[in-house]
């Protein structure tokens, strides 16, 4: 039982609205600067030129990891959102209930309230950041991924000089034109790496960042409520 009596000194007096899409409004901002610098990169031909060069294809693996990442960082923006709007919703009604106003498992700070005492602090944090242990495995993957690509890159230089005995102008020529798609390779792969890596562990950054201000929230009201004799 949620609430047994509502008064203008016991109501708890929490207005999330204004916060509640923030997180949703600054992965929408990103994602224009992330579209608007993808234009400013395609329109000077840099982004051609990048996989075109590639030949390991890891600059596409990256891009492909990025993109889908980033579209469940959307999600997730929005799942911490909607958390947000049923937190307001739930210690800020207008009338008095006895029964819980939300399905169980689907608001994860009423959850936390009827299961007091039960539902540790550590469990609320794991569920309200849900899978975004499996965005910072991505980051990192795609900096190992990028340090791979320059492994390569450079093998491939250096096994364009082995075995190599006599030089001409022809062998030259052909020495360094791999030695250059080498150098192509480790460069590309590098700086896709790291940047992919710095745009998604700034999008899960803000993620944790919300979700930790979520717990601290739910855990504050949540004593208060315990204190007012209205949980």
């Amino acid at each position: 039982m949620l609430y047994q009596e509502e008064s203008p000194q016991k109501r708890l007096a929490a207005v999330y609205q204004p916060i509640a899409y923030k997180t949703l409004f600054y992965w929408l901002l990103m994602l224009s600067l992330m579209l608007f610098g993808v234009f400013i990169c395609w329109d000077l031909q840099l982004i051609q030129g990048l996989f075109s060069q590639d030949k390991t294809r890891i600059s596409l693996v990256i891009t492909v990891m990025l993109l889908v990442m980033t579209l469940h960082a959307g999600y997730r923006s929005l799942f911490i959102a909607r958390q947000f709007l049923m937190f307001d919703q739930l210690f800020n009604r207008h009338a008095a209930s006895t029964k819980s106003p939300y399905p169980t498992g689907t608001s994860i700070a009423q959850d936390y309230l009827v299961n007091a005492g039960v539902l540790q602090a550590e469990v609320l944090a794991e569920r309200i950041r849900g899978s975004h242990q499996i965005g910072w495995f991505v980051t990192g993957a795609m900096l190992k991924l990028g340090l791979l690509g320059t492994v390569i890159g450079f093998v491939i230089m250096l096994g364009s000089i082995h075995g190599l005995e006599t030089l001409d102008l022809s062998d030259i020529k052909a020495l360094m034109q791999q030695m250059t798609e080498g150098m192509g390779i480790a460069m590309n792969t590098t700086i896709v790496g790291l940047v992919g890596s710095l745009l998604l562990s700034a999008q899960y950054l803000l993620l944790d960042r919300m979700a930790d201000r979520f717990v601290q929230e739910t855990l504050t009201l949540s004593e208060q409520a315990i204190s007012d004799g209205t949980v």
